[in-house]
């Protein structure tokens, strides 16, 4: 994992507008929260969305596999404009606030 460079993080971050989001720096990559809850990772120019078992993601993107030891979708910088992207982050906290057993990494 690395650390996205600032412009980056700032695109991402613009891309979240809106919503309650906080970063901390952790593993080499940033883990990014939102309302409180760590709903994925920054790294290098991709986001790493927890995944939840959204519906409202699109077709495009490679989900895990139950059994996959690593539960994140990949989102590659193209997509950081997708009007879905801020729901998907709001969703996925929302799902993770309502079964706490998830909270665990």
């Amino acid at each position: 994992m690395a650390y996205p460079d600032d412009g980056t993080v700032q695109t991402w971050l613009d891309a979240l507008h809106g919503l309650d989001i906080r970063l901390k720096k952790m593993f080499g990559c940033y883990c990014v929260y939102c309302d409180g809850v760590a709903v994925g990772w920054l790294s290098g120019e991709v986001f790493s969305l927890r995944e939840v078992g959204l519906d409202l993601l699109p077709a495009g993107l490679r989900r895990p596999a139950p059994g996959d030891s690593i539960q994140e979708i990949v989102i590659p910088l193209d997509e950081y404009a997708a009007p879905w992207l801020p729901k998907a982050v709001q969703a996925t906290a929302d799902r993770l606030k309502a079964d706490p057993s998830r909270h665990r990494r």
